[in-house]
């Protein structure tokens, strides 16, 4: 019993951490969301037109 103990105390650290992670990233995201909603427009054909590039600019960056 005590082996079982031992082995899911990493398993729950384990998944506790990860959603740590997720939560930095998600914050990362959106203060950074403008300047990458920017460079993905700036990498995307020009003759695809702005329309276009600002709906892909977008989805690249929710990607």
């Amino acid at each position: 019993m005590q082996s079982q103990d031992v082995a899911q105390r990493p398993a729950a650290s384990a998944s506790a951490g990860p959603a740590v992670d997720v939560e930095q990233a998600e914050a990362a995201l959106v203060e950074h969301y403008p300047r990458l909603v920017r460079l993905a427009h700036l990498v995307l054909p020009p003759g695809w037109g702005r329309s276009r590039r600002v709906l892909a600019a977008h989805a690249l960056t929710q990607r």
